[in-house]
């Protein structure tokens, strides 16, 4: 499905911060001080009436500088002239960018007024800040829609960045803008024409922060290739890595290292080790959410010490010596993949759940994971910030014809219906590496790869969680000479004797038997934690103000009128998500916030989650995630090409429906599907391709399609997890022919 538009992600996401000069930019007063003075030396700002001058003549060195411009960038050479220590390198300015006439597909008006660029380069991988300058006060709506593009834009090309300030001038009046996932922050107003000496202080804050404060993840460095491309690299603690015996990255670091990174660093720095990146799996560039990024490293190994050859002496003469070239960057054998993700500290910590299934069949390993410092945190949603919405939901409706958007009051500020977010930004490195399913080669991996990540759903549920995102990102084959530094499925960490709860129980030991008899390897695994939740297990979950939809399904027959009555569904299960933080806040009066409680990918949804009402409590089961794996080989089967073929106009026509938004129309389709009974054998000939026509995806689909069939329409099947997972397991092991 394609991105939200900005408008929807920023919508309700906008908060005011009474106090974001105090919070963002307090930059040290002595050299604020010293910087208006600078100013006021070049004549771009009156003291006497404490303001901008916006008529000053240009000088050979600003050029025709709009005069804007030129006192932006004269604030930048005050700032470099009292902050920096290296007086002989010139700062880094803002460019008039749409002068420069730079090829893009983005429309004039729309463009960035001013940008200013890192020393890397000079494109949406290398911008610092952007300025969009608005001829009037009321065109601060649409002022701040195109910021969000900007930020959404940096983030796609930026993986090192967290957070963004933006700045716009509407009128003569400017507001600073802070993007960091959590919401969008902006700033009181300042009137250049009014209060001249406010804004420089403040611009003069925001051009000192250092590296981190200004939003780019200390751990990453960049350079430039020999192709011209940007690398980037990631310098992890030593210890993050286990050490192996004859690894080539497992010995300690040398004293030369330990010393060129206490100079580097800092003698209270411990050694870290440096990896590359070398592909992008995943990368988020939400506004607003958790904004995972997926990377695939592998370590830099260490330089070896330069060789030095001793060159024969003459009488008088002193010994000369050779030092051999340095050798280029190696790069070591050793992949692993980080994650990096903003999470909410309420929830499940995901690294908690790698280490207790750490070693366990079908599910992925890891080796290290940590938050990010407090300084890299989101704002506290109480004591830090103010929530004030500043546009109404019927005024947010910007249209690209017209270029500066509606005029509109937003000088009074309107309460927020939620609040906002507080997230930790999060890294996990994991050992166990591969590519998505969808990459398989062959039927058969794909469908073993599935099998495994679904033997390792089934431990998870048996640990007491269900996953609510079984999708095709979230499932990987792993690479043939995958190493397992821990077998837990071979030594259980728990006898079955310890398990009180007799139903699980029964599961586990089901569970056990079906790997006992793979007798092999996984070949799959089952990652991201990140919607994982407890389930309730044999307690019911109901409460007096809520009756669950899943409790409530309709039979399939029903699904065309989703407003007609539900009727309940007895005993098909009592393992539904708790629900902790999805709970609507309570401190909000009449103005409840719309809360969606459907969680994973659309396209792999169940019915009955892309059914359920926006803005009403949901809680997943697992018979939702088990219904995601089928529509997670029904998608395989669609969309798959064999060689160069393209996709037929069947599998594009479906595909399409899939990525429509409208949930609800997606579960109508989704049960059509399943009710059809015997359409679907003629649905996979229309694919026409070697997966649609395989054995193992004609035997899995055609087997699950009549068992959720079943599920959905029987009015009592009696079944049990055990029953189902045992089920879902047999179809699966006799598409690969076990």
């Amino acid at each position: 499905m394609g991105d939200t538009p900005v408008e929807n992600e920023i919508y309700e996401n906008l908060f005011h911060d009474p106090g974001f000069f105090e919070r963002f930019l307090p930059g040290p007063s002595t050299k604020l001080d010293n910087i208006i003075k600078y100013c006021r030396r070049t004549n771009v700002y009156a003291r006497r009436t404490n303001s901008w001058n916006p008529t000053q003549r240009g000088t050979r060195r600003s050029g025709a500088e709009p005069p804007l411009l030129k006192f932006l960038n004269t604030i930048i050479r005050g700032t470099h002239a009292t902050n920096s220590s290296d007086h002989s390198v010139a700062p880094a300015l803002f460019i008039d960018w749409p002068a420069e006439n730079v090829p893009t597909d983005i429309k004039k008006h729309q463009l960035p007024d001013y940008l200013l660029f890192d020393g890397v380069s000079q494109d949406w991988s290398g911008v610092r800040t952007a300025i969009k300058l608005m001829s009037q006060p009321g065109h601060r709506k649409m002022g701040m829609v195109h910021l969000a593009r900007y930020a959404k834009t940096i983030f796609s090309h930026q993986l090192h960045r967290r957070h963004i300030y933006h700045l716009m001038v509407c009128g003569t009046e400017a507001t600073f803008v802070r993007f960091d996932r959590a919401g969008v922050l902006y700033s009181p107003v300042i009137d250049l024409c009014q209060d001249a000496e406010a804004f420089i202080r403040a611009f003069a804050s925001l051009m000192m922060l250092d590296r981190a404060s200004e939003g780019f993840d200390p751990l990453f460095s960049t350079k430039r290739s020999g192709d011209n491309l940007i690398v980037y690299y990631l310098d992890l603690p030593h210890d993050a890595i286990p050490t192996e015996s004859g690894s080539d990255h497992g010995k300690s670091p040398t004293r030369k290292f330990q010393v060129r990174e206490i100079l580097c660093h800092g003698s209270d720095i411990s050694p870290t080790r440096k990896f590359q990146v070398r592909e992008i799996l995943c990368h988020g560039s939400d506004i607003v959410g958790g904004a995972t990024t997926v990377l695939l490293l592998r370590n830099v190994l260490e330089p070896p010490e330069p060789k030095v050859r001793s060159m024969p002496t003459r009488k008088g003469k002193r010994k000369r010596a050779d030092v051999a070239p340095a050798e280029e960057e190696r790069i070591g054998d050793t992949t692993y993949i980080m994650k990096m993700v903003w999470r909410d500290p309420r929830e499940a910590k995901e690294s908690d759940l790698f280490k207790m299934t750490d070693g366990m069949y079908g599910l992925a390993q890891h080796v290290w994971a940590r938050d990010a410092s407090r300084q890299c945190t989101c704002a506290e949603p109480k004591e830090d910030c103010t929530t004030d919405l500043v546009f109404s939901k019927k005024e947010f409706n910007p249209k690209g014809d017209n270029k500066e958007g509606p005029e509109l009051d937003t000088s009074e500020y309107r309460p927020a219906t939620r609040r906002r977010l507080r997230l930790v930004y999060s890294y996990l490195l994991m050992s166990s590496v591969g590519v998505p399913v969808e990459d398989a080669e062959t039927p058969r991996q794909y469908m073993n790869a599935v099998l495994d990540a679904f033997l390792g759903y089934w431990r998870l549920f048996n640990l007491g969680y269900i996953h609510r995102d079984i999708s095709s990102g979230n499932i990987l084959v792993l690479n043939p000479e995958q190493a397992f530094h821990r077998r837990e499925w071979k030594e259980p960490i728990t006898d079955l004797s310890d398990i009180q709860d007799e139903e699980i129980k029964k599961s586990e030991q089901k569970l056990r038997e079906v790997v006992a008899r793979l007798d092999r390897d996984p070949t799959g695994i089952l990652i991201d934690f990140s919607f994982c939740v407890r389930h309730s297990g044999q307690t019911p979950v109901e409460t007096k103000s809520e009756v669950e939809f899943h409790g409530t399904r309709k039979r399939v027959s029903q699904m065309s009128d989703f407003n007609g009555r539900k009727r309940r569904r007895l005993n098909m299960t009592k393992s539904y998500a708790f629900r902790d933080t999805s709970e609507p806040l309570s401190d909000y009066g009449e103005e409840v916030p719309e809360i969606d409680f459907r969680t994973g990918t659309s396209q792999f949804m169940s019915a009955s989650v892309l059914g359920s009402t926006f803005g009403k409590p949901y809680r997943h089961s697992y018979l939702d995630d088990l219904e995601s794996f089928f529509w997670l080989v029904y998608l395989g089967a669609v969309g798959h090409t064999d060689g160069d073929r393209e996709l037929n106009m069947y599998q594009a026509h479906e595909l399409a429906v899939f990525d429509d938004p409208d949930m609800k129309k997606l579960a109508k389709f989704k049960a059509r599907v399943i009710d059809q009974y015997t359409r679907m054998s003629f649905r996979l000939d229309l694919y026409d391709n070697s997966w649609s026509k395989s054995y193992a995806f004609r035997k899995v689909l055609l087997e699950l399609e009549e068992f959720f069939r079943d599920v959905w329409n029987q009015k009592d099947p009696g079944m049990t997890p055990v029953e189902a997972f045992g089920k879902m397991a047999d179809v699966l092991l006799n598409a690969v022919g076990y």
